[in-house]
């Protein structure tokens, strides 16, 4: 469905428990998983996740790539974070990595990962997809937004 602000949870109000540190890099590195059938990443790898932020930040593996095809930020977690963001052009988004992106956030309402496609986005939720850019224009279901990004 089209973004709308009320389809988009409120940051102070409701949503979920807010994660830790150690839930959003836990989320993040099965992200990397996923992504890893369908293209590289980058420019960080799995964190291996310790006990304190401090023991965790300089343990990030060496599967990424400098140049990727998904560009997943690492550095945005805060108590407030209820999203993950991955930079990507249209054309490497399929209907089976939609599919996976949701499935993985099934456990987690109002949790997302927001697709950030250069001419349009999509935030992907457990549920639904919202998309936004004119690319998106007219989608009504996922396979619509497969046969935009395949253009």
């Amino acid at each position: 469905m089209e973004f709308s602000t009320e389809e988009w949870p409120k940051a102070s109000g409701s949503g979920p428990p807010l994660f830790t540190f150690q839930e959003f890099h836990t989320l993040r590195n099965e992200v990397l998983s996923i992504l890893s059938t369908y293209g590289t990443f980058g420019p960080n790898g799995k964190l291996r996740v310790e006990e304190s932020v401090e023991e965790s930040v300089d343990i990030w593996s060496g599967d990424a790539t400098r140049h990727p095809d998904f560009y997943v930020v690492s550095d945005i977690w805060n108590f407030r974070s209820r999203w993950i963001r991955i930079e990507s052009s249209t054309n490497l988004i399929r209907q089976p990595l939609l599919e996976e992106l949701c499935m993985t956030l099934f456990p987690l309402p109002n949790w997302c990962f927001y697709l950030a496609l250069g001419n349009g986005g999509l935030t992907v939720f457990a549920d639904r997809i919202l998309f936004e850019g004119e690319v998106f224009s007219g989608c009504c279901s996922v396979n619509d937004l497969y046969q935009r990004c395949a253009r």
